[in-house]
């Protein structure tokens, strides 16, 4: 196991994180009645889309460096 493993791992944990918040708010599960409709909604697909967004982005440096590691 690398040194830095660990912390690549919670990063896919706060990307799940992050998705799974984006749900909840966006369907108003945890969220005060008294909050817009539009803005909940905007906010719950924000924190989705940054929870995809971080995902793809580890995925893609978690790749880079596989490959960097074969080569050399």
């Amino acid at each position: 196991m690398q040194p830095h493993e660990p912390m690549i791992y919670l990063g896919y944990v706060l990307s799940g994180f992050l998705f799974v918040c984006g749900v909840v708010v966006a369907t108003g599960l945890f969220m005060p009645p008294t909050m817009p409709q539009k803005f909940r909604i905007m906010f719950g697909v924000v924190m989705l889309l940054y929870g995809v967004y971080r995902f793809v982005h580890l995925r893609i440096k978690h790749q880079q460096g596989n490959e960097d590691r074969t080569l050399s």
